[in-house]
């Protein structure tokens, strides 16, 4: 009895670890954006997705900064711009592969990525 209940729980053990390497595809792309989503458009539409991308992600990076700044910026962060911050990078990475393979790239100029913003470890104590 006990020799079945182990194995049981070793089933169990090892179903969950084959979801938990299925969430490390999360932050690929594939999970918040369709593969060939973009395959349909014209590089000059492809350009204008990418500005328009690079643009609210600028605007996603200053609000979060300026969340962090809030006693509560950490939870709004992570519960209002993390998920819309990884999607629209999601998109933009899906909109630049797409470019590369129609060979437009000239199109649109390099533009840096910035990191998301760092957040504040909740265990140490705020600074004045």
């Amino acid at each position: 009895m006990r020799g079945s209940v182990m194995a049981g729980v070793g089933c169990v053990a090892l179903a969950l670890a084959g979801c938990a390497g299925a969430l490390d595809s999360v932050h690929t792309g594939n999970f918040f954006v369709q593969p060939g989503k973009y395959q349909f458009l014209k590089c000059p539409d492809l350009a204008q997705r990418s500005v328009a991308g690079s643009n609210r992600e600028k605007e996603l990076v200053g609000l979060m900064e300026r969340a962090n700044q809030g006693t509560a910026g950490p939870v709004v962060n992570a519960m209002v711009y993390s998920a819309d911050l990884q999607q629209i990078r999601a998109d933009l990475q899906e909109v630049h592969a797409t470019m590369r393979e129609k060979g437009c790239d000239s199109l649109v100029p390099a533009t840096k990525v910035v990191p998301a913003p760092k957040l504040p470890d909740p265990k140490e104590p705020r600074k004045p």
